[in-house]
């Protein structure tokens, strides 16, 4: 048997995560605790723990997770400690405990916060969210998952923004916005899209059917939901292709045609036992016997039933559906007493996780049984606890949905905010200096071996003397507004202007700025540019100086050196990004020392141009020879970059340096 390595049952334990498969968790988790290290045997029984949840054993999930949290205590690993901490949340929620999901989800944010992990944290937060969408308090689920699509949206993770978008619609959903929940779904989707994210895009499209098929637009819904089953059958995600097919049975359970929905119901069932989702499983069988008691099928609920009984499943909800699904059988069997008797003891269990829900779904069906009882005191009791729950869930959710709305405005006016300041930041500072700025960040950065290029419009100040003010400002617009576009394009920062000069640099990539410097070497202006000249023209009767529009052709002479740079930010209300260190000094003497038309380079930037390319052209060096010049060809894949030695000059503040000019000849 071939056994992998920790990273690659590492790998392969986060890939089953994603898909819930239960089976290859295992399997990683058996070759990890024979790996016999204490971490690898902590991943282990977290490993066990997420498959035992996915199947719907909850208890015993929570055993692993507390084995691997004493490992990862003991290991003093502060980050698998957050994870399985949040983990053990999962459970708790699961199974009905929100307020210990919340003190688990709580510690896990702590952890993650003074890790750095900015990622999980944002994660976290979500979970947070969903807490208290399960507790009805849709506001505040609201706010933690608007503060996780904001992170995720700062560190640009799509697919954690789509399931944000996704969770911000469930709870419009929940509290009865649909068109809200549709719009808030069909962001989520191009994001899925946009990663290739099959899965992701499945679960999207079916949680928009589900809103369809809640607002009683069947038709809608039964297309999204096969669309979805098509995708988790591509990808063979089989815990989605079970989900969707029950939901398809739902569907045609609303259509009345009982035997099509049996028919999804066991195949989701069937799918559900085969990856042993318990959870899944009771759920489906819940829904096998509903079905069978519309049809009129009572032996066969009967005996579905007596196999649910045999499932052992944590989560409440699905104990109370099973309860009144049995409850209703014992009625239709004429079994009056003992179905009461049976609402009434899961009517405990309502109460005990507050599920207002189906607290008024028990208390109707308690009211119906003693109106056939003839027990009016019961029917008075129960009829006025439904209207009570009933009403006290409508005036909730009108309550939240004015809460949310409220909730709403605020972060609409955070957001214009936030896009306010960004557009300030954004209109005066590089994108990314920018967003981090915008995260509060002190941006002070070094960099050893930036390419600094400055660029120089020869003989501006004559120019500029027969030019009108808008000339002026129509010049400059014009160069350094293409200047900007050549940068963007080789990935080059634009630093700042001075003048009639522009500085930019290179921070990673000297190649980049070679290219950077010769494409801005041969702008072309767009429009005309003239200065008046002063000449003498001779009359008959005396000489008249007439001022006539001379064509003047713009040149540029740009100078270019690489070496350590420190970058930072600096000001408070007109805030700029600058770039410092004799490296800046030397490239702008080179700009100074250089002729208009020509690149001017360092030795320094020339050896580290000739160091990151190729020497391929043979007959460039040649033929620079027979003419007496040092070049050096550097190629790139559309043209080769060529220095010619120029030779020492002397520099201010540097005394002699070798120099070259920089050129660059077309491949053929």
């Amino acid at each position: 048997m071939e056994y992998r390595t920790f990273e690659e049952l590492y790998d392969l334990i986060n890939q089953a995560i994603s898909i819930n498969d239960a089976v290859t968790l295992e399997r990683c988790a058996t070759e990890l605790e024979e790996l016999g290290t204490m971490k690898a045997r902590s991943i282990a029984f977290n490993a066990r723990g997420v498959a035992e949840r996915i199947k719907g054993n909850y208890a015993l999930a929570l055993q692993h997770y507390q084995r691997s949290l004493d490992l990862a205590e003991e290991l003093g690993s502060s980050s698998a400690m957050a994870s399985t901490i949040g983990n053990i949340g999962n459970i708790y929620l699961a199974i009905g405990d929100p307020a210990q999901a919340l003190d688990h989800f709580q510690r896990a944010l702590v952890l993650h916060r003074e890790n750095g992990d900015r990622s999980k944290a944002a994660i976290i937060m979500e979970s947070i969210g969903v807490v208290y969408a399960e507790t009805s308090q849709y506001a505040l689920a609201l706010h933690y998952y608007h503060e996780a699509l904001a992170e995720h949206t700062e560190l640009d993770n799509r697919n954690s923004m789509a399931t944000a978008y996704g969770n911000i619609g469930l709870v419009y959903s929940d509290t009865g916005d649909y068109p809200a929940a549709l719009e808030q779904l069909h962001k989520a989707l191009p994001l899925h899209e946009e990663v290739n994210d099959l899965i992701g895009i499945a679960r999207a499209t079916n949680n928009i059917g589900n809103i369809y098929h809640v607002a009683g637009n069947n038709a809608l819904a039964l297309e999204h939901y096969t669309r979805a089953l098509a995708l988790n059958e591509k990808v063979g995600y089989r815990h989605g292709v079970s989900s969707t097919t029950g939901s398809i049975g739902d569907v045609y359970i609303s259509f009345g045609n009982t035997e099509i929905a049996l028919e999804h119901f066991r195949r989701a069932a069937d799918l559900c036992s085969e990856l042993q989702d318990i959870r899944g499983l009771a759920w489906n069988y819940g829904r096998i016997m509903s079905a069978l008691l519309d049809a009129g099928s009572y032996a066969e609920a009967e005996a579905t039933l007596t196999v649910l009984d045999e499932l052992h499943v944590d989560d409440p909800r699905a104990g109370i559906f099973r309860e009144t699904s049995r409850a209703r059988l014992q009625e239709l069997q004429g079994r009056i007493d003992e179905a009461a008797e049976t609402l009434r003891s899961v009517m405990a269990t309502a109460v005990e996780y507050s599920l207002a829900p189906e607290m008024s779904v028990i208390h109707k069906q308690l009211r119906d049984l003693a109106l056939k009882r003839n027990d009016l005191a019961a029917y008075v009791e129960h009829s006025n606890e439904y209207t009570r729950i009933t009403e006290e869930i409508n005036g909730r959710d009108a309550a939240t949905k004015i809460a949310m709305q409220a909730k709403q405005r605020e972060i609409d006016a955070k957001e214009r905010e936030t896009q306010k300041q960004l557009a300030v930041l954004h209109s005066t500072l590089p994108k990314e200096v920018a967003e981090r700025v915008a995260r509060g960040e002190v941006v002070n950065d070094h960099f050893e071996n930036a390419a600094v290029i400055f660029l120089d419009i020869v003989g501006f100040t004559e120019i500029s003397s027969t030019m009108s003010s808008q000339e002026v400002i129509t010049l400059l617009d014009d160069v350094f507004t293409q200047c900007d576009a050549i940068c963007a394009k080789y990935g080059v920062t634009k630093i700042k202007t001075i003048g009639d000069s522009y500085m930019c640099v290179s921070f990673d990539n000297v190649v980049n700025a070679a290219l950077c410097a010769l494409e801005m070497s041969r702008i072309v202006l767009s429009h005309e540019v003239s200065h008046n000249v002063s000449h003498s023209v001779s009359h008959s009767v005396s000489h008249v100086e007439d001022v006539l529009p001379v064509s003047h052709e713009v040149a540029f002479r740009i100078g270019m050196h690489c070496g350590p740079v420190t970058a930072g930010v600096i000001g408070k209300e007109r805030m700029q990004y600058d770039v410092w260190g004799d490296t800046v000094n030397v490239a702008s003497r080179m700009e100074s020392t250089g002729e208009p038309g020509k690149l001017h380079v360092s030795e320094a930037f020339a050896s580290e141009l000739k160091r990151n390319t190729e020497c391929t052209i043979q007959d460039a060096i040649k033929g620079s020879r027979n003419q007496g010049s040092h070049v050096v060809p550097l190629v790139t894949s559309n043209s080769s970059l060529v220095t010619q030695l120029r030779g020492s000059i002397d520099i201010k503040g540097k005394g002699p340096m070798t120099t070259y000019w920089l050129s660059a000849i077309q491949s053929t």
